[in-house]
């Protein structure tokens, strides 16, 4: 059974139906409804149409998001909390809410309006606001359910990832919710919770950083229990993490393609047979290809236009597609086109390196920066710029083979001058390796 989003207040779960896990207690929809009226009361005596939702606990975001909706309001929700995020969001908002609301009386249960506004950071770092409609979140909530939603009524749902995110607001609250599957408020990112949260065997709800350094720091095979489905987004899973988890977790995992504009677009689930790594589109999508090989993408929840996507593709005979790289990370560096994730796919076919990330170092002599985890075995998590005084000659002879092996492929011009050798990526909440996180690790270098 799936409630619409609108309907969310009307009644169609028990007061007593457990509505979220926090804290080892259970909260109920009869608190969850009692929230929720409570702070659509106080924003409809305070008014104003824009408010900005920032609360750091998920119980605290899904009754506050509720109640804003009830009260017909624009919920604005940032990227982040930080103190200067919020200061530059609240200045757009007529009101905000960063918590529980006060006691107080409760507006009656009614229908949900209003819209969502998720404010994103951006890959490169520049933010924006995404603006959704509750028609197309409820459209996205009904889809997820009649697409991944075969695991039992009342199946907990777990999430290493933040709740303020769209992925993380959908797939950890609103679906969750309008399937009356109780939620864990808690975030299970750290080994000790997630061994409570895998007690459940719940849905999980994670990203590729999240999954790939659970495989490194537990041993799932002495798990007190498993999830029933697990569910990634915010980049592609590498393909030995996906099978790493098949051969524990029967379902193994589903790959969620998509971004805040476009909503989910497509999913995989990758495995040993020759073609799991394509995409399959969702069932309310329609894709086609640019003629300079991005990805096009037509959808209710995408927006009344055709979207095109920063990324490039293929469209197999079959209706499926496989992703090429992001074409707005090719650049020009001394007149030369230089692809970075062409770059970062050589760096990675190289036996010493499991991930690598290239990035435009901008002085003044713009040159690439790589930064390379290392296989284990081969000097993971030293830090260093591989080259210069004061290094080894093992590092020396390490950032030489990585370059002879890209000047196979690459012009000099193409081939990184400043090197850093991480154990992992840097990634931010919600576990997404991001540019400025990566151009971070090179502070300090010339130029």
């Amino acid at each position: 059974m799936i409630q619409p989003l609108p309907g969310l207040l009307s009644g169609a779960w028990a007061a007593a139906h457990p509505a979220a896990l926090e804290g080892g207690a259970v909260r109920t929809w009869g608190e969850f409804r009692l929230a929720a009226g409570r702070v659509a009361a106080q924003a409809r005596e305070a008014g104003g149409e824009r408010w900005l939702l920032a609360c750091e606990g998920a119980w605290d975001f899904a009754t506050g998001l509720a109640g804003l909706l009830r009260a017909g309001r624009t919920v604005v929700v940032p990227p982040n909390f930080l103190p200067e995020t919020l200061a530059r969001l609240g200045m757009e908002a007529h009101g905000s809410l960063r918590g529980a609301p006060a006691a107080g009386p409760a507006l009656e249960d009614g229908p949900l309006t209003g819209s969502v506004v998720f404010a994103t950071s951006g890959s490169t770092g520049e933010p924006k606001g995404i603006p959704r409609t509750l028609a197309q979140l409820d459209a996205e909530v009904a889809l997820l359910e009649a697409s991944f939603g075969g695991f039992p009524p009342g199946t907990p749902v777990a999430g290493t990832v933040p709740h303020q995110h769209i992925y993380g607001c959908l797939f950890r609250v609103l679906w969750p919710l309008a399937s009356g599957r109780p939620f864990l408020a808690a975030p299970c990112g750290d080994p000790a919770s997630f061994l409570t949260a895998m007690a459940l065997a719940p849905v999980l709800v994670s990203s590729p950083a999240h999954l790939s350094r659970l495989l490194r720091i537990l041993d799932l095979e002495a798990l007190p229990g498993h999830p029933l489905a697990i569910f990634s987004s915010g980049g592609a899973l590498d393909r030995a993490d996906a099978l790493a988890w098949l051969e524990r977790i029967p379902a193994g995992v589903v790959e969620i393609y998509g971004s805040t504009e476009s909503g989910g677009i497509a999913w995989r689930r990758q495995g040993e047979a020759s073609g799991s790594e394509a995409w399959t589109v969702l069932p309310d999508v329609g894709v086609t290809v640019a003629e300079d090989g991005a990805l096009v993408v037509t959808s209710f929840r995408a927006g009344p236009s055709p979207l095109r996507m920063a990324d490039a593709a293929a469209l197999a005979p079959d209706g499926t597609f496989s992703l090429l790289g992001r074409l707005d990370r090719t650049i020009k560096l001394e007149e030369k086109r230089v692809s970075l994730p062409e770059l970062e796919a050589a760096l990675e076919a190289h036996p010493r390196v499991t991930r690598a990330s290239v990035v435009l170092l901008v002085g003044a002599r713009p040159l690439l920066g790589a930064a390379v985890v290392l296989a284990e075995g081969c000097g993971e998590g030293e830090e260093g710029e591989g080259e210069g005084e004061g290094e080894g000659e093992r590092r020396r002879a390490l950032v030489e083979s990585l370059r002879r092996h890209l000047a196979q492929r690459f012009e000099p011009v193409a081939v990184p001058r400043r090197w850093r050798f991480p154990a992992a990526l840097p990634c931010d909440g919600s576990g997404k390796v991001t540019l400025g996180l990566v151009a971070g690790l090179f502070q300090g270098t010339r130029p």
